[in-house]
């Protein structure tokens, strides 16, 4: 599947956004594969004990409908299992927020309650996550707080 280049456009523009969060903050970014074909960026966490943690953010339908957001090996070629995540996250495992493609029903997610279009709208006592930018300083958030790994 590829991705209309004005949708390509907008995904390049909010992932200038992310990288420049990364930067700012010390976190490796890769944005080298972004493409029609592929619109897909990685990123890299660090936990409390200094455990990496590899993030593929995939923009297939984005902004529509939010990205989906999946943890991998640094090699990139395994993803989704458990000791992939860091403890912080939902032990489906999956991150667990509206920003994930991956936490809707329809996607193998456990909220059949959300729809995908309203996913920059606030969790219940959480705040609007609206872009790539915001999604990366999330991740990062959480991910510098925890400790261990899901499996």
């Amino acid at each position: 599947m590829t991705v209309a280049a004005a949708v390509l456009e907008q995904v390049m523009g909010d992932v200038a956004a992310a990288a420049e969060y990364a930067a700012a903050a010390g976190l490796s970014f890769d944005a080298s594969e972004l493409s029609e074909e592929r619109p897909v960026f990685y990123v890299a966490f660090s936990n409390r004990k200094s455990e990496m943690f590899h993030v593929e953010i995939r923009c297939d339908h984005y902004p529509k409908h939010p990205p989906t957001v999946e943890f991998v090996d640094a090699d990139r070629k395994r993803r989704g299992t458990r000791d992939l995540y860091p403890a912080c996250f939902h032990a489906t495992p999956c991150v667990c927020a509206r920003y994930n493609r991956k936490a809707y029903k329809a996607h193998g997610g456990p909220h059949e309650d959300w729809r995908l279009i309203d996913w920059m709208l606030p969790t219940s006592g959480g705040v609007a996550i609206r872009n790539l930018r915001e999604i990366v300083s999330d991740l990062h958030g959480k991910i510098a707080e925890s400790e261990g790994r899901l499996g």
